[in-house]
């Protein structure tokens, strides 16, 4: 279930190692790895968001579906 998490995670941090091996400027890698770490932020909160609404929409439908099913006595 939490796998977009794990998937995230390891984007991340290869674009932290990226950063790490390639930029040379202390400060700006700094800058850098704290965009980083706000761009997973979001992304794991936009997921979590689309997850949320995507089971509200399945719930909410298979409510509805069973409302006009008759039920066998």
């Amino acid at each position: 279930m939490f796998i977009h998490n794990q998937i995230i995670d390891a984007v991340q941090t290869g674009k932290k190692q990226f950063v790490n091996t390639f930029v040379t400027d202390a400060k700006f890698k700094a800058e850098l790895n704290k965009l980083i770490d706000a761009q997973a932020t979001a992304t794991k909160t936009s997921v979590e968001a689309s997850l949320a609404i995507a089971t509200a929409l399945a719930k909410n439908a298979q409510d509805t579906f069973k409302a006009f099913v008759p039920t066998s006595k």
